[in-house]
């Protein structure tokens, strides 16, 4: 079960406090998951339609070199990134695009992006590889097991079409006790988020990715925070869902 509790940005250091617990609606009693990896024949394959089927890559293949949050909820993000991803780490920035929000004092080991567009993963001055995939069209990530101590879905997991799948395969590329991170605001293409993020509130959101987690498996310790409550509104609301990789027994 995981829970929801505010961050704030003055003392990223400090873990946020669960103080607001969810349920999950997205499960019917019959479809928890008991071990093994859960896919989307657990939801109604219509949860995961869209307006626009075309091919992302259609979509996707003008670059658009802006960001998709307001300066308030970046600096939220950024400062999350450091309270939860130790110094010298190796980072994958899945879904990325020509800015990841990496907080400038924070050195890295090194930082691969996966994502759609080339010019706008070039442009990305915190990437020091990138790979140019379409994640809804190839769910296997072209990683070794276990390459990564950190993954991060920054304002793009409402695309995903094959979500729990694509948790599964972060499961596989994160090195046990790695971090895993998904966070979002209320901006969306609208005719390319699936329909059951469409459909949700806010708080539904946070609920559903932290179904995904636990319906892809070995994923623990799943809690939510509200990154900048004090500033939101009028700022961008910033949420961030995120736990670990199982560690061996």
């Amino acid at each position: 079960m995981y829970c929801l509790g505010s961050h704030a940005t003055s003392t990223p250091e400090v873990k946020p406090k669960p103080v607001l617990q969810f349920a999950n609606p997205a499960w019917t009693p019959d479809s928890r998951p008991y071990g093994g990896v859960t896919t989307e024949s657990r939801f109604a394959p219509e949860y995961f339609q869209r307006e626009d089927e075309e091919d992302d890559r259609i979509f996707y293949q003008s670059p658009r070199l802006v960001v998709h949050i307001d300066q308030g909820a970046i600096a939220a993000i950024s400062d999350f990134f450091k309270s939860q991803i130790p110094e010298n780490a190796e980072i994958l920035d899945l879904m990325s695009s020509w800015r990841t929000h990496w907080p400038a004092d924070h050195p890295k080991e090194k930082m691969v992006g996966l994502g759609l567009n080339q010019v706008e993963l070039k442009e990305n001055p915190d990437l020091d590889e990138f790979v140019v995939h379409d994640v809804n069209k190839d769910l296997e990530l072209p990683f070794e097991d276990e390459s990564f101590d950190a993954v991060v879905i920054t304002v793009s997991a409402q695309y995903l079409t094959s979500p729990i799948e694509t948790f599964a395969q972060v499961n596989r590329i994160l090195r046990p006790g790695g971090t895993f991170i998904v966070s979002f605001s209320n901006r969306m293409f609208g005719t390319k988020a699936v329909l059951i993020w469409r459909n949700s509130t806010d708080r539904g959101r946070v609920d559903l990715v932290g179904t995904y987690m636990e319906a892809a498996g070995n994923l623990e310790d799943i809690q939510a925070a509200f990154l900048n409550p004090q500033t939101s509104p009028p700022n961008d609301p910033m949420y961030a869902v995120y736990s670990r990789k199982a560690k061996p027994a």
